[in-house]
């Protein structure tokens, strides 16, 4: 059963940003949050896998409508939140034929204006408020 956890409560203030998604090699996932207000920079590192969608698309179909229902009403204030038992996160372990099992993985999911963002990884992320 999928569940929803506010994760890093307050460290991210509420509001409309802007997404700016960087992947690669050298530096790994690294998501800027922009508004006219505040500038957030979350590295997390090399990663496993990445879904980004818009969110207009994915919320009735992709996640658990009674999770979804928890944080709607605030406008998915936290911006982040950590899955278990997601969507996701099945589909990953399902195609790593028996690597998954032996790391320590987290499935997270970043709720912007436009977009959702699921990140599958070994790390938290480190969250920097320019």
């Amino acid at each position: 059963m999928e569940k929803w956890e506010e994760i890093f409560t307050g460290i991210i203030p509420q509001g409309n940003y802007q997404t700016q998604v960087i992947n690669g090699e050298d530096k790994g996932l690294v998501i800027e949050l922009i508004n006219n207000n505040t500038h957030i920079v979350l590295y997390f590192g090399v990663i496993l896998a990445i879904r980004m969608l818009d969110e207009g698309i994915v919320q009735t179909e992709l996640y658990s409508d009674s999770e979804i229902q928890k944080f709607k009403p605030d406008a998915f204030k936290n911006v982040i939140y950590k899955v278990t038992g997601g969507e996701f996160e099945k589909q990953i372990q399902n195609i790593a034929d028996g690597y998954y099992e032996v790391l320590n993985v987290k499935h997270y999911v970043i709720i912007t204006q436009n977009y959702n963002i699921d990140i599958i990884t070994e790390w938290e992320p480190e969250i920097n408020i320019l």
